[in-house]
C-alpha cells in the first residue's frame, strides 16, 4: 500500500478543521500518567527511496504462498483468485462504502448482498442466507446458539472432536456462563464414533454440530448422523467447505437445518489467518432466528426493481443488550469478494477447481503412502486434506527442513490434539502442480535417508 506523509502544512489544515490548537491539545483527555513522556524509540528517519528499500528488505524474510510450495491447510487454503475479484473488489463504490442502512442511495451494494446471498442459498441447498458473519467459527457458534432458540433445548450440544479445534475452543468461551453442556464425540478412525454419537444424543439436545469435509479432510457419513440427530428432536449444523460443494452432496439435500462456512476459499488470500468471511444458511423457517441482515429483493413506487434489507434480527443497534453476532462492513467486503468469485467461476468452474483439489490430493497421499516413512493415519475417503502419520516421529523437524527449501508442508496436529502429536495435515488444492508435489515427496525421502543415515 503507497504511503502519503503528512506535512506540517496537512497537519495545522486538520487541527484547524476539527478546531484543535495542537495535536497535544487533542489527546488532553489521556491522563497525564499514561501518556509516553518520551520520544518513540525510531530510527533516524528515511527517504522514500531508502524506506522503501529497507521495508521491501524486511517483507523479503516472509515466507508467502506467493514464494513458497504452499500445502497449509485447517481452515486457510491457497486457492486461486481470479484477478476480476480484486477489480471489482477494490472499486471505490464497494471498497469505502459501510452498513446500507439508506437504502436510497445503497443499491448497489444491497443488489451485491442479495446476490450473494442467492448463491449462497443454490450452493448449500438452503432458503435463505444472511450476509455475513465474522469467520466460520463465530458463524458455528452463532448457529449453536440460533439452535438453541429455535428448539427451547438448553440442556447439551453434540460436537464432534473432528470439528475444526478452534471453533469448538469459541464455543466454550460463548457458553462459559451458560448451563449448556457440550458434549464432545470422539473420532478415533478419523471421523465420528457412530456408538458414542447414538449413546450421546438426547431430549435435551439442541443441536448436534458436524464438519464436512470435516477438519482431518474426512468425509462424514452425514446422511446418517441427520436422521439421528432428527429423531432425537435436535437440529443439525454443518460447517462446510464451499469449494467441495462443486462435487459433494449440497448440505441441504442430506438435511442439514443450518449450515455455515469459512468463506476465504471463495476469493481471498490466506493473510495471516484472517479473520475471514462467516457464511451462514438456514430453512426458511428460521428465517426470524437467523442473525445478521438479510437484504431482499422488491419494486419501488413506479414498479422499477429494487433491494432493500429486510431483517436485521438480532444487530447490535437493535438489541444492543442482547447481540451476539459479530457482523461488519468488512466481512461484507468479503462477502463481495465471494460473489464475485462464485459468479466468474460458476458451477462448472466450481466443479473444476473441486475436482482438481479431489485428484490432485489423491495423487499426493498415495505418493506419501509409497515412502516407509509415512501411512495415512485414517482410511476415510478425503476430499483435499489428509494426515499423514510420520513414523519417525520428527513432524516439526520435518516442517523446519522442508521451510528452508521453501516448502510449507503442512499444519502439525499435535497442537490441538496430543494423540495425533506424529502426524501431520496436508492440503492439496488446485494451485499445486505434480511437479510440486513430486517435490515436497522426493526431499522428504531424501531426508529420510540422510537422516538414517546420520544414525547408522
Amino acid at each position: 500500500m503507497p504511503y502519503l506523509y503528512n506535512t506540517p502544512e496537512d497537519q495545522r489544515a486538520m487541527l484547524e478543521a476539527i478546531g484543535c490548537a495542537s495535536i497535544d491539545a487533542l489527546f488532553k483527555t489521556i491522563p497525564e500518567e499514561l501518556r509516553l513522556d518520551r520520544p518513540l524509540d525510531f530510527p533516524p528517519a528515511m527517504g522514500e527511496l531508502e524506506l522503501t528499500r529497507h521495508i521491501t528488505g524486511l517483507a523479503a524474510q516472509n515466507l508467502s504462498s506467493e514464494s513458497a510450495d504452499c500445502f497449509l491447510g485447517a481452515g486457510s487454503y491457497d486457492h486461486f483468485i481470479p484477478a476480476v475479484v480484486d477489480y471489482v473488489a477494490s472499486r471505490g463504490e464497494f471498497y469505502t462504502s459501510y452498513t446500507p442502512y439508506q437504502a436510497e442511495v445503497s443499491q448497489g451494494n444491497l443488489q451485491a448482498m442479495f446476490e450473494y446471498q442467492s448463491m449462497i442459498c443454490e450452493l448449500t441447498g438452503m432458503d435463505v442466507s444472511n450476509q455475513s458473519l465474522y469467520d466460520g467459527g463465530t458463524a458455528a457458534v452463532e448457529a449453536v446458539l440460533m439452535s438453541m432458540d429455535v428448539t427451547r433445548r438448553r440442556g447439551k450440544v453434540i460436537v464432534a472432536q473432528s470439528v475444526h479445534p478452534e471453533y469448538r475452543q469459541i464455543l466454550d468461551t460463548y457458553l462459559t456462563s451458560l448451563p449448556t453442556k457440550v458434549v464432545s464425540v470422539g473420532c478415533p478412525k478419523g471421523t465420528i464414533n457412530r456408538e458414542d454419537f447414538a449413546e450421546a444424543l438426547g431430549d435435551d439436545t439442541a443441536c448436534v454440530l458436524l464438519q464436512q469435509p470435516n477438519f482431518f479432510g474426512c468425509l462424514e457419513e452425514v446422511r446418517e448422523l441427520a436422521e439421528q440427530t432428527h429423531a432425537a428432536g435436535a437440529l443439525l449444523v454443518v460447517v462446510v467447505d464451499p469449494i467441495s460443494l462443486g462435487l459433494l452432496e449440497r448440505p441441504g439435500d442430506y438435511g442439514a437445518d443450518i449450515v455455515v462456512a469459512e468463506g476465504q476459499s471463495l476469493g481471498t488470500p490466506m493473510q495471516y489467518g484472517g479473520p475471514y468471511l462467516g457464511i451462514m444458511a438456514c430453512r426458511e423457517a428460521f428465517v426470524r432466528r437467523l442473525p445478521g441482515r438479510i437484504a431482499g429483493q422488491t419494486v419501488d413506487r413506479r414498479g422499477k426493481q429494487c433491494w432493500v434489507l429486510t431483517l436485521q434480527t438480532r444487530e447490535q443497534h437493535i438489541r444492543r443488550d442482547k447481540a451476539t453476532s459479530n457482523i461488519c462492513t468488512n466481512q461484507g467486503l468479503f462477502a463481495l469478494r465471494a460473489s464475485v468469485y462464485l459468479a466468474a467461476m460458476g458451477p462448472e468452474g466450481l466443479r473444476d477447481v473441486a475436482g482438481l483439489c479431489l485428484q490432485k490430493a489423491a495423487y499426493a497421499r498415495e505418493s506419501f503412502a509409497s515412502l516407509e516413512r509415512f501411512e495415512p493415519a485414517f482410511d476415510a475417503p478425503v476430499f483435499k486434506e489428509f494426515v499423514l502419520r510420520d513414523r519417525q516421529n520428527r513432524v516439526q523437524q520435518l516442517l523446519v527442513d522442508t521451510e528452508s527449501a521453501g516448502i510449507l508442508a503442512g499444519v502439525p496436529l499435535g497442537r490441538w490434539y496430543p494423540e495425533l502429536s506424529d502426524c501431520l495435515l496436508v492440503a492439496v488444492t488446485e494451485k499445486r502442480t505434480r511437479s510440486q508435489i513430486d517435490r515436497l515427496v522426493d526431499f522428504v525421502a531424501e531426508d529420510s535417508k540422510d537422516k538414517a543415515a546420520l544414525h547408522a
